[in-house]
C-alpha cells in the first residue's frame, strides 16, 4: 500500500511538473511575442518621428530659401533703381 501511494504521488508530481513546464513555455512565448510586437511598434514610431522631423526641416529650408530669394531680388531691384539717372 505504501508503494502504491508513493508511486501514485510520484506520478502526480511528474504530471504536474509537465503541466507547469508547458504553462511556463506558453508564458515564455507570449512574453516573446508581446515584446516583439512592442519593439516593432516602437520602431515604427521612431521612423515616423524621423520622417516628421525631416519633413519639417525640409519645409523650413525651403521657406528660408524662398525668403532669401525675395530679399535678394528686392535688394537687386532697389540698387538697380538707384543706379538709374533720376529724371527731374
Amino acid at each position: 500500500m505504501k508503494r502504491r501511494n508513493l508511486l501514485l504521488s510520484a506520478l502526480v508530481l511528474v504530471s504536474l511538473t509537465q503541466v507547469a513546464h508547458a504553462d511556463l513555455k506558453e508564458v515564455g512565448h507570449e512574453i516573446k511575442d508581446t515584446t516583439k510586437s512592442a519593439a516593432i511598434k516602437t520602431g515604427h514610431a521612431a521612423r515616423d518621428a524621423g520622417h516628421a522631423t525631416a519633413n519639417a526641416a525640409r519645409r523650413v529650408g525651403h521657406r528660408i530659401a524662398a525668403t532669401t530669394r525675395r530679399g535678394y531680388r528686392s535688394v537687386k531691384q532697389s540698387i538697380h533703381r538707384h543706379d538709374e539717372p533720376q529724371r527731374s
